[in-house]
């Protein structure tokens, strides 16, 4: 056997257990190796709650677009309606109207409860 075949021998009986030096070495640690487990982990992490605070969030937000924002323009509107009845309820006051009168044509008094001023 020549110095060459037994050098070849050598290392293919070399054990595979052995881990390189160097910069190839801290790259195949169990370290590097753990902390690339995590990170991706976290990264699944990540993407699963954010895919799920985003469907609830379409839903919270789909039921805001629905519900609340209607009820703040009706509210918006019944009192705009109530200031432009009192403008009329005043003018035909000043026309010498009775309030009896008044109430016979529909118009309510002011003292009465209304939603807008039930949420205030």
């Amino acid at each position: 056997m020549s110095a060459i075949g037994a050098l070849k021998k050598l290392d293919q009986q070399k054990k595979p257990d052995s881990t390189p030096g160097g910069i190839l070495g801290l790259l195949q640690s169990t370290v590097v190796k753990r902390a690339r487990e995590t990170f991706t982990w976290s990264t699944k992490q990540f993407w699963k709650w954010y895919q799920f605070g985003g469907r609830y969030t379409w839903i919270i937000a789909t039921t805001l677009l629905f519900t609340v924002i209607p009820l703040g323009m009706e509210i918006m509107r019944e009192g705009d309606v109530k200031e432009v009845e009192a403008l009329r309820v005043q003018a035909l006051k000043a026309q010498g109207y009775t309030a009896g009168q008044i109430a016979q044509m529909g118009y309510v008094d002011a003292s009465t409860a209304s939603l807008t001023e039930a949420l205030q």
